[in-house]
């Protein structure tokens, strides 16, 4: 049979106070009638004679302790019986809220809360328990939000290879299509001069979204093993910015660039110029000829703007989506594999950088800006 601990402690603390109760009174009946006291009294009758009597006191000790003992007992139970109840209420009723919170704790409930105002060692129990059970809420959010980003990150690897199969899919079809009607020897087909240089240029467009696709899958990893260096932004922009200089210059596209207030950053260098290359070559592919390309480095705030047509709200919902490439250049010819700002934002994202890519309001044409 189970016995609750107010049971226990009641029964111990009664139990108690009755043997002690015992014990006294043992004690009592022992050793008062052992004390030797003699009571001798006179009396003097009417005839004048004197008499003396006297009195067995240990006996008469015995016999009134007898007497009074089943009153002393009793009013002793009835006191042990009340401070027994308030000792074990006072002892059990913390223990028991706190159990009562526990058992709550237990179905995690968010709400459950030991609520025991004791300022001894039962109340440093409460307290040390209640912050237990936060960091025990706080740790399963936070696994929650990682299963999430690990389910959403599946999501998306699983979305990017179905989207990379139908990338390569139609290049390979068509050059499946071409080699095969020279082999047939099908009508214009027979020219070999001008189809195998056309297989040759969709060979090279399968190489390059490979490679693409490979570079994208080894961002994770990079992310995870790439460490971080101090870097001037002045210097990684003078190095990426050279070589599209000379390609913005031979397509006769005005490039600036003006470095207001340098500025260093604790990143992985190769991720961020990954990113800001990435950027920079969209801006150059996007841009024709006789407009300008600018990039601004103004303290924490890196800013490229390239003159072209805006892309609409309905295009930049969409802009940084693996192999999406706008209406105005859906050809990779002019508009690459769609790849250029998945990798940004994947970097970006990585390195928890802020960044936005919008429209410029005060020209015709778009601004990437990433904030450190």
């Amino acid at each position: 049979m189970k016995i609750n601990l107010f049971q226990k402690t009641f029964a111990y603390t009664f139990g108690m106070m009755l043997m002690i109760t015992i014990l006294a009174h043992a004690l009592i009946f022992l050793i008062a009638p052992s004390q030797n006291v003699l009571i001798t009294s006179t009396l003097i009758s009417n005839v004048g004679a004197t008499t003396f009597s006297e009195v067995d006191m240990s006996q008469l000790i015995t016999q009134t302790i007898l007497k009074t003992f089943p009153i002393s007992i009793a009013c002793c139970v009835v006191i042990s019986l009340f401070f027994s109840l308030l000792f074990s209420k006072g002892i059990t009723m913390p223990v028991l809220s706190i159990m009562k919170s526990v058992h709550q704790m237990s179905k995690l409930d968010v709400s459950a809360k030991a609520t025991v105002t004791a300022t001894d060692e039962i109340g440093d129990l409460a307290t040390d328990i209640n912050t237990l059970y936060q960091s025990l809420l706080l740790t399963i959010r936070n696994l929650e939000l990682e299963k999430e980003k690990v389910h959403l990150a599946e999501k998306e690897k699983i979305d990017f290879l179905r989207t990379a199969s139908h990338e390569l899919k139609t290049p390979v079809t068509e050059l499946n299509a071409t080699l095969e009607n020279m082999i047939l020897g099908i009508g214009e087909y027979c020219d070999y001069e001008i189809y195998l240089p056309r297989c040759k240029e969709i060979t090279e467009q399968l190489g390059e979204i490979i490679r693409d696709i490979l570079n994208t899958s080894r961002l994770q990893v990079q992310s995870n093993s790439e460490p971080a260096t101090m870097l001037s932004m002045e210097e990684i922009l003078l190095d990426l910015c050279e070589p599209y200089q000379l390609i913005a210059k031979t397509k006769k596209i005005q490039f600036e660039m003006d470095i207001l207030d340098d500025i260093s950053v604790y990143l992985p260098e190769n991720q961020l110029k990954k990113a800001i290359s990435n950027i920079l070559s969209n801006a150059v592919n996007y841009t024709e000829a006789d407009r300008k390309i600018s990039v601004t480095l103004d303290g924490k705030k890196l800013s490229i703007h390239n003159e072209c047509d805006a892309l609409s709200p309905e295009q930049l919902e969409h802009i940084f989506e693996p192999f999406y490439r706008p209406d105005l250049a859906r050809n990779r010819e002019t508009g690459g594999n769609g790849l250029g700002l998945y990798i940004v934002q994947t970097i970006l994202d990585k390195l928890h950088l802020k960044y936005r890519f919008v429209p410029m309001k005060k020209a015709k044409g778009m601004d990437f800006t990433i904030y450190f």
